[in-house]
């Protein structure tokens, strides 16, 4: 974590002797041996206290390898989330290490603090958490009409079924880099917003309105009737996207799958369809198309500038 980052307000300095583990027992007792899931005490008496560390492969709430719906982990995304109050947070888990750096609260539900392996087997297998994990109830998606109706110039993105929980977390740090409006999803055919995409957002999912429609094509209708410009990005077109964006106010930027771009009535219902322009496909070694967050990057700077 960087230095701003301990420096915020969910960092407090520890006195040296406040995260020692209690590890007295009375005369002839067994050592607790971590390996077994056994706890090394089990009562708290403050919000964040080593006497809660809990030790052991799993733990009742945990969802092992197969889960990760509704679990957040890595600084940034769970910094986010503690500073978001439209959240609810029903689990919070800590290091004793990370439980240092960090000040919960309270509001918030009582931290545990854990061992690392009861850390790992709650988040899916080689998640980075950074000693730091939470379970929280999902944000309520926004209303997209009532965002598009706001006056005044502006850019929202359109993802027509992306699934990849890494290319949405990361457009969704470029719609806070870029400032665009609100993100838009179908409901059936988009990533858990929660885990991978949390973490690669770094916050921004916190930050940024996501609004979910049952159907792409029928939204942007309605877009097109409230005097927004929609653009479907393919690269098969000969219009440049610079060009066709140049002197619009309010677009509409529809992104599809690396495989097979944008669907037919998707296509159909844009007002435009437009190509960020590559190398020549006859000269050796050309890439085929770009990686979707890389040409949504593209896009959204085009439409920005």
């Amino acid at each position: 974590m960087s230095k701003n980052s301990r420096n915020s307000r969910f960092h407090r300095k520890a006195d040296k002797n406040e995260f020692k583990l209690d590890e007295t027992r009375p005369k002839g007792q067994k050592r607790l041996n971590k390996a077994y899931g056994m706890k090394i005490h089990d009562s708290t008496t403050r919000p964040i206290s080593p006497h809660s560390i809990e030790h052991g492969r799993s733990h009742k709430n945990g969802k092992g390898h197969e889960g990760g719906a509704g679990w957040i982990w890595g600084a940034h995304a769970c910094e986010a989330v503690l500073a978001n109050p439209r959240r609810t947070i029903h689990e919070l888990l800590l290091t004793e290490q990370s439980a240092k750096r960090y000040s919960i609260p309270e509001n918030t539900c009582r931290p545990r603090i854990v061992v690392t392996q009861v850390l790992n087997k709650s988040i899916p297998r080689d998640a980075v958490h950074q000693g730091i994990a939470l379970k929280a109830a999902p944000l309520e998606w926004q209303d997209l009409d009532t965002i598009a109706k706001k006056d005044g110039e502006g850019i929202i993105l359109v993802l027509d079924q992306i699934t990849d929980p890494h290319n949405v977390g990361a457009m969704l740090r470029l719609c806070s880099a870029f400032g665009v409006r609100a993100l838009v999803m179908q409901t059936r055919n988009a990533p858990p917003l929660s885990g991978a995409t949390a973490k690669v957002a770094v916050g921004c999912l916190e930050t940024i309105p996501v609004c979910l429609e049952v159907n792409i094509a029928n939204t942007l209708e309605r877009l097109k009737k409230l005097d927004w410009m929609v653009t479907g990005l393919d690269g098969n077109t000969t219009l440049e996207l610079k060009t066709s964006i140049r002197d619009n106010k309010r677009n509409v930027l529809v992104m599809g799958t690396e495989g097979k771009g944008l669907r037919e009535r998707v296509k159909k219902t844009c007002d435009q369809i437009s190509k960020i322009p590559m190398i020549s496909k006859s000269m050796p070694g050309h890439a085929e198309s770009l990686n979707v967050a890389t040409a949504a990057a593209i896009a959204l700077y085009e439409a920005r500038r």
